[in-house]
């Protein structure tokens, strides 16, 4: 960085001081203020192993007693307001530097668990081409990228997405299901035979990530784990 960049940063860093994005509270560095953080609303036990939704006394959620792909998931945080709202920053409003504060904790997360940790590869869950080269970005490869290089798993994009379905956020579940149905394929052999971990930014019903733990699953995975920054409660 040069000097005269630095300085121009300096200035504008003091004219425009860095605001916390769920509370607005002046913060030095970052995007959140250490009292959003510190009550960020984390998954907790007890949770359905499948998916890694909080659940109260049954073994599995109530999406996935409906039937599964998955053979075990975590998540990062919960998707309720206004923790919602980082989702929304990192997905539609170019805070791509969140990808390293979820990233790391759901590396953490990874790493600690007896199935996550010893997976053989990290697949994103693709976007269309037309969305990606909109948006910029996929949210769910920068995350396989630091999460890749914090757990030293292998990130392997193998997975596309083959039609351009609907936005899922005003769907219902059975809705959602069909819209994702064979959306994705395989690009090329590689996956026989492998423990895959599927990453995504939020999960809701699930839809999304089974399709892909299907198809994976027919194209020879051994297994289909999952974990995402955000998920709905149960």
């Amino acid at each position: 960085m040069s000097i005269v960049h630095t300085i121009l940063k300096a200035t504008l860093d003091f004219i425009l001081p860095q605001r916390c994005i769920l509370c607005n509270d002046e913060i030095i560095q970052g995007m959140l203020c250490n009292n959003c953080l510190d009550y960020i609303p984390e998954a907790k036990p007890p949770l359905c192993q499948f998916c890694g939704r909080p659940i109260k006394k049954r073994s599995r959620c109530g999406f996935c007693k409906k039937g599964t792909h998955i053979d075990y998931g975590r998540a990062f945080m919960l998707f309720v307001p206004p923790y919602d709202k980082i989702i929304h920053h990192f997905k539609y409003r170019k805070k791509t530097n969140l990808a390293i504060f979820f990233g790391r904790a759901m590396a953490s997360i990874i790493k600690s668990h007896y199935f996550l940790k010893d997976a053989d590869t990290i697949v994103p869950v693709p976007l269309f081409w037309w969305k990606n080269l909109r948006r910029g970005y996929n949210q769910a490869a920068l995350l396989s990228e630091i999460i890749s290089q914090e757990c030293n798993i292998k990130m392997n994009d193998i997975l596309k997405r083959i039609k351009n379905t609907k936005t899922q956020t005003r769907l219902n579940e059975e809705a959602r299901r069909k819209n994702v149905l064979d959306a994705f394929r395989v690009k090329q052999n590689g996956i026989k035979g492998k423990r895959v971990i599927l990453i995504d930014d939020v999960m809701t019903t699930g839809a999304t990530i089974n399709e892909c733990a299907r198809v994976l699953k027919e194209a020879g995975a051994k297994e289909v784990y999952s974990c995402v920054a955000a998920i709905t409660p149960g």
